[in-house]
């Protein structure tokens, strides 16, 4: 154990602390790999011991972590520090202040711009995290990444990126501040999503952020998509905190008897105090159950993927999987299809058509599509298509030839550049109609109709997406007598040749619906299936969610309608995530209906008895009413129950 590196103040120089040996600042520099300024705060931490000064440092030193609960436990908290002032910064500290603001802290250089005090050249990691801890926006943080990456070699700036901050990763910051843009810009520019805390017992980031997000007010689910689309591993998480999936959790996690794999080296630091946090989130959460659990068996996309991805700045695509329930064998024919279009640069435009009953994710994958691989997206309701005007526009000297339509108008703006056109409802267009776009489908040209002289407009990069229902009893049929093999775990091989087997009949009927000339230009047919039993309960948990996110706002009170919040301060808990889930889905799943249908049993059995009870308990609705609470469960025969916790209720408010 090497000796307190503190130095003796000259004779007559009076001081309030100790000096730090310079040998001792440069031995924590060059073993942490920080800078002066964090070497010379850990040897304080650490009372001058240069060992632990580096063992804090490298992040297994907890026992000289700041500690919120005041307690003998050497256990981190997961409290990350205040840079600036040295406190505690709690998820949601910033999330009501406006963009830059520094959430009351009292510094000057709170929301500093400068690249950092090493130089325009060099980043500072803290300064940073600093600048992020106090609300410093997106566009900010990118502009200033963006210079250092032009300052700073890519091995050198992923390294800083990845550095500690008071003990801890730079992206523990990230992600505790619930920003998806940001954790997203954080890993494309180097941070690791797979990146530890911690030497003895390295604690996963994916692990962090599924023991945040206990309550609606720190939900991660979002944040915990975003990584794993990233490629983050969920090899460090025990398999029973998700497989089996059709279970609650004990309070304390899963049994000692079922963690098998406890004594791997990437889960030495799920302890019983960790594993009651990580199962008090997946309890309430299901849904982050439900996307760990075909995480842990996805096979990666191969290097040769992933290049092809990169070159088309479509990295982004890879990852869609995580952002949808179900519907993951038209998730993987979309992929490989949009990749093997990228890989072949085809100079003729992809054309899909997506089939299954409504409500089961073709329009919320078309929607994910546009928006991971940042494509502009137009969608066409076909409902209101009613002659080839109405989808091109009129033609000269027809009134209004010059105004064009939507289709027209956004292919004309888009000429030559890749884009989506999702034309939805498609069967409620006449053959007539349809057959409009042989031509664009099969050539990649179209005219633009505004101009006197009609003018070619190139379409060939366009992506063309329809959805119809007009399958809907052929796929209902072959989920009716193939469920046990595709709804089961893991459908494997044998659920992927039914699928093809369904995607090929619905081809051969789609001749018959839609005509040779039009089924012979469609690239792939695309089944969207029915919802099994774990993905109705995913559903409802996320429907669940989106209420729970919204009533636990503060109350805003106002004349203007679109300034008020009135259903506010509410914090919704429910109690067995996965049984409450089950119970919507049991009660009110409708096949031809799909997610659709579970959202009015929640309406029904959730929203509107806790709408109604806080209302009824309340005289007048006021923004410092202070916070209530009610629980959501299952009661004895399976059945929704819905409470208000009267130790919670504000009588102030009454």
């Amino acid at each position: 154990m090497s000796q307190p590196s503190w130095r003796q103040a000259p004779a007559g120089e009076t001081t309030n602390k100790p000096t730090l040996d310079k040998t001792a600042v440069r031995q924590v520099m060059d073993e942490v790999g920080c800078g002066e300024k964090q070497a010379k705060r850990f040897l304080a931490r650490a009372r001058g011991n240069v060992d632990r000064a580096i063992d804090l440092g490298c992040g297994c030193g907890t026992s000289y972590l700041p500690q919120c609960n005041n307690n003998d436990d050497d256990e981190w908290d997961f409290t990350l520090p205040r840079v600036r002032d040295g406190s505690t910064y709690q998820m949601g500290d910033n999330a009501d202040s406006d963009e830059g603001s520094d959430s009351g802290i009292n510094t000057p250089n709170s929301s500093s711009s400068k690249l950092g005090s090493r130089g325009d050249d060099e980043l500072d990691l803290e300064t940073l995290v600093g600048d992020i801890q106090a609300g410093q926006g997106c566009d900010e943080i990118r502009s200033r990444l963006t210079r250092y990456r032009e300052h700073m070699k890519p091995d050198k700036l992923r390294e800083r990126l990845n550095g500690l901050v008071q003990g801890f990763p730079g992206f523990f910051y990230v992600v505790e501040t619930l920003n998806v843009e940001l954790v997203r810009m954080w890993a494309e520019y180097g941070g690791d999503v797979d990146v530890a805390y911690g030497l003895a017992k390295p604690l996963p980031l994916i692990a962090i952020v599924i023991a945040l997000g206990s309550s609606y007010a720190t939900d991660t689910t979002a944040i915990l998509r975003t990584l794993l689309s990233l490629g983050a591993s969920v090899s460090g998480i025990p398999k029973a905190f998700h497989t089996p999936l059709e279970r609650d959790l004990a309070d304390d996690g899963p049994l000692i008897d079922e963690l098998g794999d406890l004594g791997d080296e990437n889960k030495k630091w799920c302890t019983p105090k960790v594993r009651k946090r990580i199962a008090a989130t997946l309890n309430s959460r299901f849904e982050q159950r439900y996307i760990l659990h075909p995480a842990a068996g996805l096979n990666g996309f191969s290097g040769a993927k992933r290049q092809v991805a990169k070159l088309h700045k479509a990295e982004d695509l890879l990852g869609v999987h995580y952002f949808l329930v179900g519907q993951t064998a038209a998730i993987t024919y979309v992929v490989d299809r949009l990749l093997c279009y990228l890989a072949l640069q085809t100079e003729r435009p992809i054309v899909l058509l997506f089939a299954g009953p409504s409500g089961h994710g073709k329009t919320e994958l078309a929607r994910q599509l546009g928006s991971l691989i940042s494509l502009d997206l137009l969608t066409v309701d076909c409902t209101n298509v009613h002659s080839g005007f109405d989808l091109w526009g009129p033609v000269k000297p027809y009134v209004g030839y010059s105004d064009g339509s939507k289709l027209n108008n956004f292919l004309a703006e888009h000429s030559g550049r890749r884009s989506i056109v999702f034309l939805d409802e498609f069967e409620k267009m006449d053959q007539e109609i349809r057959n409009t776009l042989l031509l664009p489908f099969q050539d990649g040209y179209c005219l633009d109709l505004r101009k006197e002289l009609l003018t070619p407009v190139d379409c060939r990069k366009t992506i063309w997406i329809m959805a119809t229902n007009a399958f809907d009893e052929t796929i209902h049929a072959f989920c009716n007598t193939h469920e046990k093999i595709l709804f089961s775990d893991e459908p494997g091989q044998e659920g992927q040749r039914l699928v093809q087997k369904l995607s090929r009949s619905i081809q051969k009927e789609s001749v018959t619906k839609f005509g040779a000339p039009l089924s012979g230009r469609i690239s792939d047919f695309v089944p969207f299936l029915t919802f099994s039993p774990s993905e109705q309960a995913a559903v409802a948990d996320r429907i669940l969610a989106d209420f729970g996110r919204n009533v636990i706002k503060p109350v805003k009170t106002s004349d203007v309608v679109s300034k008020s919040h009135m259903v506010g301060n509410l914090d919704l808990q429910v109690r067995r995530g996965y049984s409450v889930c089950k119970a919507l889905a049991a009660q009110g799943y409708v096949q031809e209906l799909g997610a659709r249908s579970i959202t009015n049993t929640v309406d029904r059995d959730i929203r509107v008895p806790i709408v109604n009870e806080y209302l009824m308990n309340r005289g007048v609705i006021r923004e410092d009413q202070g916070r209530c609470t009610f629980v959501v469960g299952v009661d004895e025969d399976g059945m929704i129950d819905v409470s208000e916790s009267p130790s919670e209720r504000s009588t102030g408010s009454l």
